[in-house]
Order: structure tokens, then sequence, then C-alpha cells
């Protein structure tokens, strides 16, 4: 009865009232010689999410970008890169702070919804990917966000596993490499 209710739980549309977490016009652009990901986040935390922002906890958006050769039966050639943000709340200065995880910046903000919109700006994120190993194979990106519930405090982690307002990820975007047109959702 439990695994009928909690398949039928993931097979329904997200409810929008537990908030959001999606990558924003996600383009695939090369900097040099390094392909990266252009897009912006779009967050909506939920009432849980602010509830435990306000508590102390910290949480964790994460954007994992793959990369592997088509139809390659090992995955000795993916190539998975985590772009991460910590958001915190600060109650003795009463501000939330933004730390991009990979550059190390850290930014502080009087109010939640100025942390929503520096995430929200378009960035690049580094995959890693050369021009080099571009000729030499073709390629395939796929790209999504979500919270990264495996960094929240132990005694949270179970839980939130189970509740909506916490399972906010994104669904994977899909482009091929040597074109840089999306592919079709599947």
């Amino acid at each position: 009865m439990v695994f009928i209710s909690l398949l039928l739980s993931a097979c329904t549309a997200p409810d929008e009232r537990v908030g959001h977490l999606r990558l924003i016009n996600p383009e695939p652009q090369w900097h040099d010689d390094t392909l990266g990901l252009q897009t912006g986040i779009d967050f909506q935390p939920g009432p849980d999410i602010i509830e435990a922002l306000n508590h102390g906890v910290t949480v964790h958006i994460r954007v994992v970008i793959h990369i592997r050769r088509p139809r390659e039966v090992l995955i000795a050639d993916e190539r998975t890169r985590n772009h991460r943000f910590e958001i915190r709340y600060l109650p003795l200065i009463r501000h939330y702070e933004l730390t991009d995880l990979k550059s190390g910046e850290r930014r502080s903000f009087p109010r939640l919804s100025m942390v929503l919109e520096a995430l929200a700006q378009p960035q690049w994120l580094d995959t890693r990917l050369t021009a080099e190993h571009k000729s030499s194979h073709d390629w395939r990106m796929r790209a999504r966000v979500d919270i990264d519930r495996t960094r929240l405090p132990s005694p949270m982690r179970l839980p939130v596993w189970f509740e909506s307002g916490w399972r906010l990820g994104d669904s994977w975007h899909h482009w091929r490499i040597d074109t840089m047109e999306p592919l079709a959702h599947g």
C-alpha cells in the first residue's frame, strides 16, 4: 500500500505551492576552448525549505552536468560535473548568504528574495570539456538542477526523501555537442 501511494505521488504533476527549482534557458556555450553551460536558476522554495533555512539549515543546490559519448556501453568516458551553491541564513546579522562552492564567492543579502534574484542571473558553468576532446568524439550533454538532500543534517535526510517540498529537481535537458541543438526530452 505504501509503495503504491509513493508511486502515485511520483507520477502526479508538481504542486507549485511547494515551490520549484529549474534551469533558466540553459544553453551550452564555448568560452575559449572550454564548453560550459550558460544558465540561471529559478528557485522558489516552499514553506518547508524556508522554515528550515530560518532555523539554521543550509540548503545546497546542485547543477549536475553529464557529458558522454552516445551508445557508450561502458561509462568510463562519462564526465560528470556538479556545480553547487549553498544558501544559509545568518540570524545574528539577519542576512542570507549565497556561496558558489566552485569559485568560493560568498555574497550576503538582507532578504531571501534577493538571493533568489542572484541565482536567476545567467552564469557560465564549466564542464571541462575542451575543443580537443570534442574533435576526437561525438558527445551528448545533459543537465539538471536539484536540491542536494544528501548534504542536509543527518536527522533530516530520511524524512525529506518523502516530502514533496524537498523534491524540486528539474527534468533533464539534453544536447548534442557537435551541433549544440537541444535533443527531445525522453
